[in-house]
């Protein structure tokens, strides 16, 4: 049997991988030993088919889940995705075991939907999409959540949790988990979220913004400065500036074709709170989409720096201000 599970939500998409390993082991594989996990960078095509019509040990079936192939568009990549539809077109009805292909997308366009593997996946029976709430999903969700984690949350103290969190649901977890023990078997009321909660949209960053779109350069390595100086890792201090300049991106290919669009306009259009849109459009208008293309790329490759063991990160970060200043 074939399963797919993918989407722009991680923690959606990871929730469900696990749902979907549990119930395997509970049913199908006792002593866990037969859930096999490939990642695609260290695939080989060969390796894959024969794992897939190899007999289980002591089991009924295998679950073989393969993760991170449609993350890259390589000609390597792709030829690879190809090989294995040829193969799951030719075996799909002699396949004993199952088998599951596992994506999380950070952008909803970089999902392939021309792909022929990924079409095929989509046409199984068992597949899931899991994309991010927004908007009234979002708290909707949240609420249901809290009635499963037995949470006491009052309306307006769930409408601020996802006002300053956004749609990061690993995040909402961890931060419910907090309010939780803070306030035991009392409900959770505004303030408590406004004293305990860490908002996303911090308000450094927001300035940091600013000053790249206004050229300010020596406002930008003061503020990047005080944050790493105030113990703020730079990989979160990265993922925070990253998320700002996609939701600049958003705005800004929006305001291309409606230049007099306000912000309310804007934020239910792409998915914001209007908070959000409100305090980054000044600086969506004082950007070009290239220019927000180019620092986006810039920080693709502060990423990989920092994850490559960069030991002076704030040189990383004093760079992308000063080529953008």
């Amino acid at each position: 049997m074939i399963f797919a599970i993918y989407g722009t939500d991680s923690y959606l998409c990871r929730e469900k991988l696990k749902g979907l390993e549990t119930s395997f082991i509970e049913k199908k594989d006792k002593g866990g030993l037969n859930v096999v996990r490939i990642f695609a960078e260290n695939l080989n095509i060969d390796a894959l088919t024969q794992e897939i019509l190899t007999v289980p040990f002591l089991s009924e079936k295998k679950l073989i889940v393969v993760a991170g192939l449609f993350s890259e568009n390589s000609a390597g990549r792709k030829k690879m995705r190809d090989q294995i539809h040829d193969f799951l077109k030719a075996k799909e009805k002699s396949i004993e075991n199952n088998l599951l292909f596992f994506d999380v997308f950070d952008d909803p366009k970089k999902i392939p939907a021309k792909d022929t593997l990924f079409n095929f996946l989509k046409k199984q029976q068992y597949q899931w999409e899991c994309n991010s709430p927004r908007g009234r999903e979002l708290t909707d969700w949240i609420g249901k959540y809290c009635a499963k984690a037995q949470i006491k949350i009052s309306p307006a103290a769930l409408t601020e949790l996802s006002a300053m969190v956004g749609n990061d649901l690993s995040q909402i977890v961890l931060e419910l988990t907090k309010l939780k023990s803070y306030k035991q078997n009392e409900p959770i009321l505004p303030a408590d979220v406004k004293i305990l909660v860490k908002a996303k949209f911090n308000d450094d960053v927001f300035q940091l913004t600013d000053a790249l779109a206004g050229k300010n350069k020596t406002v930008a390595l003061r503020l990047v400065s005080e944050q790493l100086l105030s113990g703020n890792q730079p990989l979160a201090l990265l993922a925070s500036i990253s998320w700002q300049f996609k939701t600049l991106f958003k705005l800004k290919a929006e305001l291309e074709d409606n230049p007099r669009a306000t912000a309310a306009a804007l934020a239910g259009k792409i998915g914001l709170h209007p908070y959000v849109a409100q305090k980054n459009l000044a600086s969506a208008r004082n950007f070009t989409l290239p220019q927000l293309i180019q620092i986006q790329n810039q920080l693709l490759a502060i990423e990989k720096q920092l994850k490559s063991g960069a030991k002076n990160p704030e040189l990383l970060f004093d760079m992308l201000i000063i080529k953008n200043c």
